[in-house]
């Protein structure tokens, strides 16, 4: 049987081969670092309490707007991304003992006219339960673009139908306490500016 002629790349001597897959690597790795931006560690911004609101059939959906922001002692020149922390504990009190249906309180988050749901769980008869949510917020503060974010958190009730009937049933109340909490950091640079502080409201 005649042998396989030998590829291009193995004509080449063994250690010229180990030396060019060495550079090939190292290049990677060259890429890789001169693509990743810089940023420093988090800020967190203190806890944000909320008011406190009940959800019910004829009030079924409440919808609150989180101001996120973040400054220095000298004006920010790098941007400046980072995400908040939204927590509700939802209580559940039945219109009717009785009840096999669950409601789910259910967090969603307002772009634009779009309302992207995040998370949901199934609420228990007089349990709270904690829902989470996180929202990213893209980078801003350079360039005069101001270091302040608007959220609009929506908070909603969702009740299925009896499987039997197909009908809705009532679905009580669900009184929600709710906290929001801003973790930032600065890109481009891998030190947090003198005196940054991070800060949450509502207008």
């Amino acid at each position: 049987m005649r042998r396989a002629r030998p590829s291009v790349f193995e004509r080449i001597p063994t250690a010229t081969r180990a030396w060019a897959s060495r550079l090939v690597l190292l290049l990677a790795c060259a890429s890789v670092v001169a693509t990743s931006r810089a940023q420093s560690n988090d800020v967190a911004s203190p806890v944000h309490t909320g008011t406190p609101f009940r959800l019910t059939a004829e009030t079924g959906r409440v919808t609150r707007t989180v101001v996120v922001r973040a400054s220095a002692k000298k004006k920010l020149s790098d941007p400046v991304e980072g995400e908040v922390h939204i927590q509700a504990k939802a209580k559940w009190t039945p219109a009717d003992p009785a009840q096999t249906t669950k409601p789910s309180l259910v967090i969603s988050h307002l772009h634009g006219e779009t309302l992207h749901e995040d998370r949901r769980s199934v609420l228990e008869p007089d349990v709270a339960v904690t829902v989470e949510s996180m929202e990213f917020l893209s980078e801003k503060c350079s360039e005069d673009q101001g270091c302040e974010w608007t959220l609009q958190t929506v908070f909603g009730i969702d009740v299925p139908s009896d499987a039997d009937s197909g009908t809705v049933a009532d679905p009580g109340t669900v009184d929600v306490e709710w906290t929001a909490q801003a973790f930032m950091h600065v890109l481009d640079d891998s030190s947090v500016p003198n005196g940054f502080t991070v800060s949450v409201s509502e207008p």
